[in-house]
C-alpha cells in the first residue's frame, strides 16, 4: 500500500510538472484508498496511477479526469472485441509499437 501511495504521488508531481498545475495530496491519497476498497467487491484488484498512462494523457492534450475514463473505455472495448485479432499480431510488430511509443514518450528527438 505504501508503495502504490509513492507511486501515485510520484505521477501526481509528474503530471504537474507537464502541465503546470498543482494537486491535492490528500485527495489523490483518498480517493486511491476508495478505490482500492471498494474494486475487490466487484472482482477487480488494487490500482495505482501510471506515470507512463498519465504522461501520454497529458501530451495527448488531456485535461480532466474524463481523459482517463474514456481510456478505460477504450481499453475495455479493445480487450473485449479485439483480442481475438490481437492474436494474429507477430511478436515482432507489438515489440516495434512499443518502442515507438516509449520513444516518442522521451524528450530525445
Amino acid at each position: 500500500a505504501m508503495l502504490g501511495a509513492i507511486e501515485s504521488l510520484l505521477c501526481a508531481v509528474v503530471a504537474d510538472g507537464m502541465t503546470g498545475s498543482k494537486h491535492d495530496p490528500n485527495g489523490e491519497l483518498i480517493g486511491q484508498g476508495i478505490g482500492n476498497l471498494v474494486a475487490p467487491f466487484f472482482g477487480g484488484i488494487t490500482a495505482t496511477a501510471a506515470i507512463a498512462r498519465s504522461a501520454a494523457n497529458v501530451r495527448a492534450g488531456a485535461c480532466s479526469p474524463l481523459a482517463a475514463i474514456i481510456h478505460a473505455g477504450v481499453v475495455l472495448i479493445a480487450i473485449l472485441y479485439l483480442a481475438p485479432l490481437f492474436s494474429y499480431l507477430p511478436m515482432a510488430a507489438l515489440a516495434a509499437l512499443l518502442l515507438i511509443v516509449a520513444w516518442n514518450m522521451s524528450e530525445a528527438r
